[in-house]
C-alpha cells in the first residue's frame, strides 16, 4: 500500500517541481532584464553628464 502512495505522489511532485522551475527561470530572467536596463540607464546618465560637462566647461 505504501508503494502505491509513492507512485501516486511522484507525478504530482514532478509537476510541482516543473512549475517551480519555470517560475524560477522567469524570476531570473526578470532580474537579468532589470540589471541590464539599469546598467543601460546608468551609462546613459554618465554619458549625458559627460557631454553636459563638455558643453558647460
Amino acid at each position: 500500500m505504501g508503494y502505491l502512495l509513492v507512485f501516486e505522489m511522484l507525478p504530482r511532485n514532478l509537476i510541482n517541481d516543473r512549475i517551480n522551475l519555470r517560475s524560477y527561470k522567469m524570476w531570473v530572467l526578470a532580474q537579468l532584464v532589470l540589471l541590464l536596463s539599469s546598467g543601460i540607464i546608468g551609462i546613459g546618465f554618465i554619458l549625458a553628464s559627460y557631454f553636459l560637462a563638455l558643453i558647460w566647461i
